[in-house]
């Protein structure tokens, strides 16, 4: 893994994990808040039920009071009508009275008649309650609420019912109701419900915000990393430029002092040897050394200024860019004996001398490689102004360019890549492709130098 890969990584990290631990937190207090809620939505409730229950069970035994206390009846006669109106007392569809003696055994119960005249004192329901006993029992010692599976007669299912009873003493008669809680249970699910949406809402929430906050993190770091490429490319050639013109500079004083110092030294030393050849008075045993010396010298001569050409042309500095490029073809063409075909415009002061001299080395290493490489016959450049571009064109009938050469140096010169960098610095643009003759071509597009005026 890259060192900016590790980085980024790196970068996102604490955020993904304090996005982490914030979901956490948010799921663990929102399942502690819903069961809280749940259970005081169901305390709540249930404390309604009671003190409903209660007021029912208290209204009844109000209501039965003056014919259970009543002197002007017997207790036969009290009790049938106290039967009678226990009957007929409901509130709801599923909610009434009933009455059991202190054996168990039933006297009223206007819903489930099937239970009356029977002795149920050792009814248990699912969980295995007796409830006929344990509701007389409660009654008995002042009246409790008590919790037992019961028959919905509306519905005919077996749920959850509240019952309330008291005690009749002097009777021995238990009075008792009750409130199914199936109602209550449905309330609390349906807030559990809504809860439970709000918490899934919050958390869809709460991962879009997360992924909004890494992709806008990732957007922060990907254009920083981009500028940061940017300028460091930039600066890369700056330097690069730079380092070019110092090399041009130090090529054009190398040339320069070959040219002017060590090359008129030379000429001079050639001059000195043909005054003493002049005055030997035709001696063969000096003439022959001083000849060979003169022909050494000959070749010194030549040799440097092959080389002071090659590091920097005089004529590109006097005579300007045209003349140059058909200097170094005529050269060419001597030396290698490949025709070259120069078409060149004057572009005076359309470039920079920083562009010259790039076209120019361009030049040099193309024919370069043409020699080595191309096995051509022939080549042929031309360089003219387009508008407000300078358009430089070679292209030879030789073998073409190798592939994969494009990333190559070509041993020693400039290299395809050395040549893009030199373009792209000059904010040109430089394109190789395979030319119609079937050879390499290149194409160089310069921009047109803005004078200040």
């Amino acid at each position: 893994m890259r060192l900016k890969t590790k980085l980024f990584f790196i970068t996102l990290l604490p955020f993904v994990l304090v996005t982490a631990a914030m979901s956490f937190v948010v799921e663990f207090q929102s399942t502690r808040l819903s069961q809280t809620q749940s259970e005081t939505i169901e305390s709540l409730f249930l404390s309604i039920k009671r003190t409903e229950l209660k007021n029912y069970v208290t209204l009844a035994r109000n209501a039965l009071q003056p014919i259970y206390t009543s002197k002007l009846k017997t207790k036969r006669q009290a009790q049938r009508q106290v039967k009678e109106i226990v009957r007929k007392m409901n509130f709801g569809e599923d909610s009434y009275f009933y009455i059991y003696d202190e054996d168990g055994t039933n006297i009223v119960n206007p819903h489930l008649t099937y239970l009356v005249g029977s002795n149920w004192i050792g009814l248990v329901d699912v969980d295995g309650k007796p409830v006929v006993r344990d509701l007389i029992d409660r009654a008995k010692d002042g009246g409790e609420f008590y919790s037992y599976i019961w028959k919905k007669p509306s519905s005919g299912a077996y749920v959850e019912k509240l019952g309330y009873s008291v005690f009749l003493d002097n009777w021995k008669w238990m009075i008792g109701t009750g409130i199914y809680l199936d109602d209550v249970l449905e309330e609390v699910s349906k807030v559990q419900a809504e809860l439970q949406n709000n918490v899934s809402e919050t958390r869809l929430v709460l991962f879009v915000l997360m992924f909004a906050g890494m992709l806008l993190t990732a957007t922060i770091i990907s254009i920083a990393r981009l500028s940061e490429q940017r300028f460091a490319d930039a600066r890369l050639k700056e330097l690069s430029a730079r380092q070019v013109d110092i090399q041009e500079e130090e090529r054009k004083r190398v040339s320069r002092e070959l040219h002017d110092s060590i090359s008129q030294l030379l000429v001079s030393a050639r001059y000195g040897l043909e005054t003493a050849l002049s005055k030997s008075s035709g001696k063969s045993q000096i003439d022959e050394p001083i000849g060979k010396s003169m022909k050494a010298l000959d070749e010194a001569i030549t040799e440097v200024r092959r080389i002071s050409m090659a590091l920097r042309p005089s004529v590109l500095d006097d005579m300007g860019l045209a003349a140059a490029l058909k200097s170094l073809g005529t050269e060419f063409s001597q030396q290698s004996g490949i025709m070259v075909e120069v078409d060149a415009q004057q572009v005076r002061q359309a470039l920079s001398d920083e562009a010259k001299t790039a076209l120019y080395r361009i030049t040099q290493e193309a024919l370069t490689n043409v020699a080595r490489h191309s096995q051509a016959e022939k080549v042929r450049i031309r360089l003219h102004r387009n508008g407000n571009k300078v358009v430089f064109e070679l292209n030879d009938d030789g073998a073409g360019m190798a592939r994969g050469s494009e990333t190559q140096d070509s041993g020693g010169g400039l290299g395809i890549r050395n040549m893009k960098e030199r373009i792209d610095t000059l904010q040109g643009t430089i394109r190789f492709s395979r030319a119609a003759s079937g050879g390499l071509a290149i194409r160089v597009v310069l921009p047109v130098v803005k004078r200040q005026q």
